[in-house]
Parts: structure tokens; sequence; C-alpha cells
């Protein structure tokens, strides 16, 4: 099945793929390819077969890898959910418990507030204290408005947090805070067979790249000059090719797709197994 997908093409394997893994691999490519804008400069990268293919399979895996990630956050999402439908009402996130706090402290100092300048508005109240009282009210008053001003800093402050937030990529945010050893045992293929597999795609993506037409339909519009072939067969830059840096981080998104694809083909073919649909 996923020998009959063609390079380059993301109409089977982008199927399925959430926004947060896809932009997951997009930053991923950027940060390995550079940010230059492709209609200021025209990049071109020269790329040898060895290394090409070390690239790749590292790409295949990284989408394995996502959606391995994905998956993981998926059950730990939903275990949360059951643990607080279990415990009812004593389950509430700390936003809320904030937010419900913040609105009793705001409740609370508005009344202060308000009596406050109430009487400061009304000299006549004052007119039978002693001057001790009336010191101890001009500071509770300069206290008061310290108090505010703090509290819509630390509220300025919470929805800068909350936009930044938003626009940060949860999916690359928890893989990061992952052990290294965890981000590993997500990245590791789940069998030898599947290893083979990789393997196998990259080698029949290799084998179009390095040929010796150079009229081949994967190669229009993607290599500029010729395979350079080198005499020594062992050293891994003997085959070399340059191509556009646009094609190349193309060819880097669909190994990601492909390798994303793969993983949950394969957790199909596993619930198939185990519900005995085979």
């Amino acid at each position: 099945m996923l020998r009959r997908i063609e390079p380059l093409d993301n109409s089977v394997i982008s199927k399925g793929v959430s926004d947060a893994a896809k932009d997951s691999m997009k930053q991923t490519i950027s940060t390995m390819l550079g940010l230059l804008p492709s209609d200021h400069f025209s990049v071109t990268i020269t790329v040898s077969k060895n290394p090409l293919h070390r690239l790749l399979v590292s790409s295949i895996i990284t989408g394995y890898t996502l959606w391995n990630a994905e998956y993981r956050m998926s059950l730990m999402r939903n275990l949360d959910i059951s643990v607080c439908g279990a415990r009812g009402s004593d389950c509430e996130t700390p936003s809320k418990i904030l937010e419900v706090k913040g609105e009793g402290e705001d409740h609370g100092e508005t009344e202060v507030g308000s009596d406050l300048e109430s009487c400061s508005s009304s000299p006549r109240v004052f007119e039978d204290l002693p001057p001790q009282a009336l010191n101890y009210i001009q500071q509770l008053q300069s206290e008061l408005t310290s108090v505010k001003e703090e509290l819509n800093a630390q509220k300025q402050e919470m929805m800068q947090l909350e936009y930044e937030r938003g626009n940060r990529n949860n999916l690359l945010e928890y893989l990061r805070s992952l052990d290294p050893d965890m981000v590993t045992e997500l990245s590791r293929p789940s069998s030898i067979e599947v290893e083979d597999i990789i393997h196998q795609l990259v080698q029949n993506i290799l084998s179009r790249f390095f040929v010796d037409d150079a009229s081949s339909n994967f190669m229009e519009q993607s290599v500029e000059g010729n395979i350079d072939n080198h005499l020594d067969n062992g050293d891994e830059f003997s085959d070399t090719i340059g191509t556009s840096r646009d094609y190349l981080a193309k060819l880097l998104f669909w190994c990601m797709l492909l390798g994303h694809h793969l993983r949950g083909l394969e957790n199909r073919l596993h619930l198939s197994c185990v519900v005995g649909l085979l």
C-alpha cells in the first residue's frame, strides 16, 4: 500500500493528520533548512546519497514520533477527564479557580474602594475624626490605589500569557517537556519489520533521485545540474546532486506525513488483530 504512494503526493497520507502535527513538521523543516523567503532568495542545496538517506529516514521517524506523541497526549487527556468525572465538582482547573478567586477579590475590593471613596467625597464624615484617623484613611486609599495598579498589571500579564499560549504548538511543547529517554521510546519503531519498511521506502525515493535518466518526471524542476559520480565508492559523498531548498522541504514534509501515516496504519492493524477482525 505504501509503495503505491507517489512521492510528493499528499492526497492520501495527509488525511487524518491534525493541524498541530502538520505545523510541527513545518516548524521542524524550517529549523533545518532556514526561513529565507523563496521569492527573494534562490537557495540551492547539494545533497549526497548516504546523508540524504539518513535525512529521509529521520524525517519518516519524525512523523512516526509525532503520531505517538499525539496519541499519548490524547490518552493522558482522556484519563484526566475520566478522573475529573469520577471526582465530580472537586476537580476544578486552576484557571477556573483563579477566575472565581479573582472575581471575589474584585467584588471585595470594589466594596472597600467605594466605601473609602464615599468617605472622601463627604467631608462631613471626617469633621469629628482625629488627625491620626485621617492619616490612616489616606494611607489606606494610597495602598488601595497601588493594589489596583498591581492587579491590573497582573491581569495584563495573564492575558499576554494566554495569547502566547494560544499561538504555541502544544505538540512540540509536549515533546520538549519529555525526558530524552521517553522521546527515544516514542521514536523507536515497534518492530524490525517496520524498520525494514522505512528503509525500503527511502531506497525507493533515492532510486528516483539518483537515476541515469535525467528526464525522469520525479526529477523534473527539482534538480539543478548533473549527478556527480566519483570513482571512490567508499566515500559517502560519492554521489551528489543539487536541488532547490523548496523542493527538498516538500520532500521532507512528504516523508514526515508518510511516517505519520505509517504509524496510523500500524495502529489500525494492531487494533484489528486485537478485536479479531482478521
